[in-house]
């Protein structure tokens, strides 16, 4: 199949569409904001043409989302805004910027290429992944398809937004297109409760080396899903049944150590938000609001299933005693830093294998309809970091891992026997 052509159609800069009040000017980082990177979560949608009444003309739905773009932005006003001295953001309505470009293809017949090549398509060009300090925070692309489909992709700077808030912000973006009076209502109060440090370099979590590493998709069904976890529930004789997730990644971690083994660390981050109404850290932060816990392998008897689930288990129950006994923000805050120099401390050898686990399960994607019907397929980006996604399938059955990979490792880890028996290679819509 011959390459797809694309076609710049316009770049803008969109600012809110009210300005942001004099008192909302200057919007504190908090301390776990400060000492996030500026890379960013690069999300994309994917839309087919409606052949229904609802079908736009292309010129139509630009209009709707740089309007509704707009509208969002006098709620989520530090998005609009700078970083500054990775203290504050100031909130000077400077905007943010979304391109759109026209791809001389049907939707469908993109995922016939690599999906690096599908990323320089549909992200916006020279992101997904890091940006400079000084750009907008949010980047945006709108690609428009022969078939009418189109694609809204969007990568805003984990300075202001983890993924959690990422998915808040494009669900609320999506709901001002679909009602204009919509007022959404984001929680901009990270700096009360996590206390940002008066210097401009706070401990942070270090990545490791960017690599060029390559990506796939494989989707486990409910069925499969079953299996796997009465068979790690077997192997490890224990009387908790491992959920979904610790099975998974349980599972994802010894099929990359097969058939070579190397130290490995395994990081995961557990969003810290509650439901409760004395909630120390509440559902509608927006910002960053989540810790991460390390789960080391230092040789092939410590890879099993036993104590991987056990140990997954025994990070996150140790995030949730930080949330229990550490009631003050001036408790959770010394117990913060400390979790990063000690994860610090953990990836500082170049003699092991970093692996990062992130689960997006039960994230509200579908719900981000812009007028136009769900999503068909939700993505992300390529990532240079040996990464692992999580995410529900969109029929509503089983569940899709992303896996990001060197392209040595992903070769060794596209021919495990026991992966291929669980998992297949998912792509297309």
């Amino acid at each position: 199949m011959a390459a797809s052509r694309l076609a710049l159609l316009s770049r803008k800069i969109i600012k809110p569409s009210s300005p942001t009040p004099l008192s909302q000017r200057i919007h504190k980082l908090s301390l776990m904001d400060q000492m996030g990177t500026h890379s960013s979560a690069p999300f994309v949608f994917f839309y087919p043409k409606q052949e229904t009444a609802r079908s736009l003309e292309p010129a139509k739905v630009s209009q709707i989302f740089e309007k509704s773009l707009s509208k969002v932005l006098t709620a989520y006003y530090p998005f609009a805004g700078r970083v500054k001295d990775n203290s504050i953001v100031e909130c000077n309505d400077m905007g943010v910027d979304l391109s759109e470009v026209h791809i001389d293809c049907p939707m469908s017949t993109i995922f016939h290429h690599p999906r690096t090549y599908v990323d320089d398509l549909i992200f916006p060009k020279g992101i997904p992944w890091s940006s400079p300090k000084d750009s907008c925070l949010v980047v945006a692309q709108l690609s428009h398809f022969e078939c009418g489909g189109i694609a809204l992709s969007a990568c805003i700077s984990h300075k202001v937004s983890d993924g959690y808030s990422t998915i808040n912000f494009l669900r609320d973006w999506a709901m001002v297109a679909r009602n204009s009076d919509a007022k959404p209502s984001p929680l901009f109060n990270g700096a009360s409760i996590f206390k940002p440090v008066n210097f401009s370099s706070p401990p942070v979590v270090v990545d490791p080396p960017l690599k060029q590493n390559v990506s796939e998709r494989y989707h486990f069904s409910a069925t499969k899903l079953k299996s796997l976890k009465a068979l790690i529930s077997a192997d490890s004789k224990s009387q908790n049944i491992p959920t979904t997730v610790e099975a998974i990644t349980a599972f994802l971690c010894k099929c990359v150590n097969t058939p070579t083994f190397r130290p490995s660390l395994l990081i995961q981050a557990v969003n810290i938000r509650g439901t409760n109404n004395d909630a120390l850290v509440p559902a509608d932060l927006v910002g960053n609001a989540f810790l991460p816990f390390a789960v080391s392998a230092a040789n092939k008897e410590e890879l099993n299933y036993q104590r991987l689930v056990d140990e997954l288990r025994n990070g996150k129950e140790k995030i949730r005693d930080t949330l229990k006994y550490n009631k003050s923000e001036e408790l959770l805050c010394s117990r913060v830093p400390e979790i990063a120099r000690e994860l610090n401390k953990q990836t500082s050898s170049n003699d092991i294998s970093i692996y990062r686990f992130t689960s997006l399960r039960k994230f509200p994607f579908h719900d981000i309809n812009f007028g136009w019907g769900m999503p068909r397929k939700v993505d992300l980006a390529t990532v240079p970091v040996n990464m692992f996604i999580l995410l529900d399938n969109q029929s509503g059955g089983g569940l899709d891992v992303l896996v990001n990979l060197e392209q040595g490792e992903m070769s060794a880890f596209q021919s495990n026997d026991e992966l291929l028996h669980f998992a297949s290679p998912s792509s297309g819509l």
